[in-house]
C-alpha cells in the first residue's frame, strides 16, 4: 500500500470513527475532529475541520499551533507565509448567537465590524476593506501596522459555515495575497 493510500485510509477511518463516536454523544456541543495531510502529487496541503469542511492549500504547509478559544489553526510555508484558518458555525460567535439582528445575509459584514475594530483596538493597526463580494458572501480585508507585515483575512459564509482565513507575509504583494484567500475559500 502506497503512502498516499495509507493517508487516505486513515482520513477515511477517522472521519468513521468520529462520526460513530458523534452519533452517541448526548450533549448539545460539537466535537470537533481536526487532521491536516500534504499530498505530494497535487501539491497541496488538505485541512479538515470535522464536521464543518475542509480546506485545501496550495503547498506544503505545517501547522505550528491552534487556539482553541477561536477555533483557528496556524501554519507556516515553505516560504515563511503564515496562515490561519478556522471554520464554525455562523451563529455560535458572541455577536451573532442568539442575536436577530444577525442574519446570514448581513453576517459576513457583522463579522468584519466585530473582529476587525476588536483587533485595531487590540494593534493599533490601520482596517481597509480591500474587497467584497456579496454574490459570493465574502469579505477581504487587511490591517496593517508598521512594525510587521500587513495581515490580509476573507471573512465568508458558506451555508451555514463561517470561514476566517489569514495570510501574513511580506514576500507576496496584495494581488497575490488576494488570490489566495479567493481560492482557499472557492475550492
Amino acid at each position: 500500500m502506497t503512502d498516499r493510500q495509507m493517508r487516505q485510509l486513515n482520513q477515511l477511518l477517522t472521519i468513521t470513527l468520529s462520526t460513530a463516536l458523534l452519533s452517541c454523544a448526548t450533549t448539545k456541543s460539537t466535537s470537533i475532529l481536526y487532521s491536516d495531510n500534504y499530498d505530494k502529487t497535487t501539491d497541496r496541503t488538505s485541512v479538515m475541520i470535522f464536521p464543518y469542511g475542509e480546506i485545501k492549500v496550495p503547498g506544503k504547509w505545517k501547522k505550528t499551533r491552534e487556539n482553541t478559544v477561536s477555533g483557528q489553526y496556524f501554519f507556516i510555508g515553505q516560504d515563511s507565509a503564515r496562515i490561519a484558518i478556522a471554520l464554525q458555525p455562523w451563529d455560535k460567535y458572541e455577536f451573532s448567537h442568539k442575536n436577530p439582528e444577525v442574519t446570514t445575509d448581513n453576517f459576513v459584514r457583522k463579522f468584519y465590524e466585530w473582529d476587525a475594530n476588536y483587533l485595531k483596538e487590540q494593534t493599533g493597526g490601520q482596517l481597509r476593506i480591500v474587497k467584497e463580494n456579496k454574490q459570493n458572501n465574502y469579505l477581504i480585508w487587511n490591517l496593517s501596522n508598521q512594525t510587521k507585515p500587513q495581515d490580509y483575512f476573507l471573512f465568508g459564509l458558506k451555508g451555514k459555515i463561517a470561514y476566517n482565513l489569514n495570510v501574513t507575509t511580506d514576500k507576496w504583494d496584495e494581488g497575490k495575497k488576494i488570490n489566495f484567500l479567493e481560492r482557499l475559500f472557492s475550492e
